[in-house]
């Protein structure tokens, strides 16, 4: 499987309940009709004390994972005319976004407890690589972690074919953490605040 994460920022004029409308009931069923879409999932960022301040100067208001396939689809689905109606659509909330192609894998297999609360973690692209296996062994240990995917970066840059502004946020590893409840979420990180990463508390919204 490949799977394609935006970091989105939304614009300047845009309210943030506004984006979140925008991006869920209008832009949302527009990516539903791309081909070959496996997997689909809005995450919404959050405010909560577990977002550190490394997340919070980045200033990154959501992240929506597209999943595929393989390759070939991925690329059908992004010179499609629906892609064409997105990059269209983007223009009217998103102010600037980076895009990450990545290799998808179930570090911790989803348990029936998991709920629409998760934890977005991304490294620099300036880690090493021990620092990215101590990370994943650090977040694969919190308690009450419900399931979590490890997203190897193949390549990050602009949003193919798209007007809006590039986001200059270059990553090393994405990891995609899952949770019963807001609380669950926020005692696990508690006191965590030795880590290279930027947590991203967010509401899953998947929507295929």
């Amino acid at each position: 499987m490949i799977a394609a994460i935006s970091l989105m920022r939304r614009r300047d004029d845009v309210t943030l309940a506004e984006f979140r409308r925008h991006w869920l009931d209008v832009h949302g069923p527009l990516v539903c009709k791309f081909s070959g879409l496996r997997h689909y999932v809005q995450c919404h960022v959050i405010d909560s004390p577990a977002t550190n301040a490394t997340a919070r100067a980045m200033r990154i208001d959501g992240f929506p994972i597209l999943v595929f396939d393989n390759d070939e689809a991925r690329a059908q689905a992004h010179g499609s005319p629906e892609m064409a109606a997105c990059n269209v659509d983007s223009r009217g909330f998103i102010g600037a976004v980076s895009r990450v192609m990545t290799e998808p894998s179930d570090s911790v297999p989803p348990s029936n407890a998991r709920g629409r609360i998760g934890l977005i973690a991304l490294l620099p692209e300036t880690v090493e690589p021990a620092v990215i296996e101590q990370e994943h062994a650090a977040l694969r240990g919190l308690p009450g972690l419900c399931g979590m995917v490890r997203h190897r970066v193949l390549q990050q840059g602009r949003a193919p074919n798209s007007t809006v502004p590039h986001l200059p946020v270059a990553v090393a590893a994405v990891f995609e953490l899952s949770f019963a409840s807001l609380v669950d979420l926020e005692c696990a990180l508690d006191r965590r605040d030795n880590t290279p990463a930027a947590h991203f508390v967010v509401e899953e919204h998947r929507l295929v």
